[in-house]
């Protein structure tokens, strides 16, 4: 009997056994299924798909090595064709074509602009694009499109593909680069990619009535507040009241130095009445140049300029909701120091915008380089000191100024800066880390301008 009991007793225990042995080798099973499964598409799998479909069509392809790129600095990117491959292959034919695509996470926006030696457009060209009012380089400019952008040329045009500068949008970015030879243009990216083409815009929708900006000296305190926070030494409010169809204009005299012209107006109390937007422009008296203009869909307006001397300043308005008190609050700031005078007022004027507009600190020494230049591109070969950070600033001296730009490259790195709508100086700040030069381009587009370039050490 004890026997009996013993041999049922080692049956369950063998039972048991085979039991968790069997649910091990089923987990087993199922965790080499996950690990056999296949990982979530990333930016290392985009480029190889790519990669792999050129190739299956007959292209040659290479990958570049990756890069990443922050806001504001443009990266110049060598891109050479892939190699012919095996000896005795045929070398790359004069009309094959070569196509370059830089990919990023779907969240990156950028843009890609080649190299223009090649594809320059004609004088007829230059002047049809001038007439429309079009910058030829932003003709050249791509934009990404969730992430990817792409660049084809063939025959003679690719030598134009040999650099190209990449710029980001977005606060930084990730790239992986495919570059493909072949007898003519390669499968659309749309159609190795399709899960990054955008889809439909929508329609815009009725935002409603603008939000009430709420009362006017409390907007006018925080406009001041606001102004010594940024480093204001003075804020002076003049007030006037509009006209019965809400404008208006103020006629002020302004000391030399920077200033930000803050325009508010009262929200009358009825129920029904007008929405306020209020928009403006600063004239300078006598010459009648603009030094600023605000058309935006905001109740209050906000103008920013710099004066190379004292002037008088008009600043026309129009928006209020009717016959109601109007505040103009003028915060100041010293002209930066080493900025010079002996290019004229309104270059003094215009190298101090620069510094502004990109919040840099007054120059502590005299500019290193000065140069001036005309109409097209210049480059200024610029002696830097390892270690040490500088900013170069481009500016209107005379003349009439449709686009502005000034870049710095420093062996594979670059900084550049467009001068905004309604500016005439722009700025950049670079540092050197091993580089003993660096090469400053100014490109200036308009109707006979004059420039002037200076660059100052900075601390």
């Amino acid at each position: 009997m004890a026997a009996a009991r013993g041999l049922v007793e080692r049956g369950r225990r063998a039972a048991a056994g085979a039991a968790r042995g069997a649910a091990l080798a089923l987990l087993t099973a199922l965790a080499g299924l996950s690990a056999a499964a296949p990982a979530r598409a990333d930016l290392s799998d985009d480029a190889a798909r790519v990669a792999r479909m050129w190739s299956l069509s007959g292209a040659r392809v290479a990958r570049l090595s990756p890069l990443f790129i922050e806001h504001g600095r443009v990266r110049v990117v060598a891109v050479d064709p892939p190699p012919a491959g095996a000896a005795g292959a045929a070398g790359p034919k004069a009309e094959e074509c070569l196509t370059v695509v830089f990919l990023a996470s779907r969240t990156v926006e950028f843009t890609l602009e080649p190299d223009s030696f090649a594809g320059e457009p004609s004088a007829l060209e230059g002047l049809v694009h001038r007439l429309r009012g079009q910058d030829p380089e932003d003709e050249r400019r791509i934009h990404s499109v969730a992430g990817a952008a792409a660049i084809l040329r063939c025959g003679a045009a690719r030598e134009g593909l040999r650099r190209v500068a990449v710029e980001v949008l977005s606060t930084r970015g990730a790239f992986d680069v495919v570059v493909a030879a072949s007898s003519g243009p390669p499968e659309r990216l749309e159609a190795i990619l399709p899960e990054r083409v955008s889809g439909p815009i929508a329609p815009r929708g009725d935002p409603g009535r603008p939000a009430d900006p709420g009362p006017l000296d409390a907007r006018v305190a925080r406009a001041a507040r606001r102004a010594r926070a940024d480093g204001a030494s003075r804020v002076a409010p003049v007030e006037m009241r509009a006209s019965s169809v809400g404008t208006g204009q103020f006629s002020v005299k302004l000391s030399e130095g920077c200033h930000r012209l803050d325009l508010m107006a009262e929200v009358p109390g009825v129920a029904v009445r007008r929405a306020t937007d209020l928009d403006a422009e600063a004239r300078e008296v006598g010459t009648g140049r603009l030094l600023g203009r605000d058309r935006s869909d905001a109740p209050d307006t906000r103008l920013d300029f710099c004066l190379g001397e004292p002037g008088v300043v008009e600043v026309p308005f129009l928006g209020a909701a009717g016959p109601v008190k109007v505040v103009l609050s003028d915060a100041q700031w010293p002209m930066p120091s080493h900025v010079p005078g002996y290019f004229g007022a309104r270059a003094r004027g215009n190298l101090a915008f620069a510094l502004q507009r990109r919040r840099a600190p007054a120059p502590r020494a005299q500019a290193i380089v000065e140069a001036v230049g005309a109409q097209g591109d210049t480059l200024v070969p610029v002696q830097v000191e390892p270690g040490r950070c500088y900013f170069a600033a481009a500016a209107l001296v005379r003349g009439e100024m449709r686009a502005l730009r000034i870049s710095v490259e420093l062996g594979d790195r670059a900084a550049r800066d467009d001068a905004g709508e309604h500016s005439e100086g722009a700025g950049v700040a670079f540092c050197s880390e091993i580089e003993e030069s660096a090469a400053v381009r100014v490109s200036a587009r308009g109707g006979s301008p004059v420039w002037v370039l200076s660059v100052w050490p900075m601390d």
